[in-house]
């Protein structure tokens, strides 16, 4: 963080700095989670549908859909274990 020429790199605002960094970062990956996780819901509801009315295509469509979200899922826990296991 700097203010003009100045730059906060030592002391306890580097630390306070550093935590608030952290904690945004946390907060876009969790809120990033929740929107994914609503995402997902929808398309398996909408998978349910499909499978109901036996749309063969849609089926196979949702299904890939399904598996998107949970590897962005998979993805974004790697990231939040990497993020707590750099800040320990």
């Amino acid at each position: 963080m700097s203010f003009g020429n100045f730059s906060i790199n030592c002391g306890p605002f580097a630390k306070t700095r550093k935590d608030a960094a952290n904690f945004c970062h946390n907060l876009f990956l969790s809120h990033a989670i929740d929107k994914c996780i609503e995402q997902m819901k929808k398309v398996e509801e909408e998978y349910e549908d499909a499978l109901l009315r036996d749309d063969t295509e849609l089926i196979e469509q949702k299904k890939l859909e399904i598996q998107t979200y949970q590897a962005s899922l998979q993805l974004t826990a790697y990231m939040l274990n990497e993020v707590d296991e750099a800040s320990t």
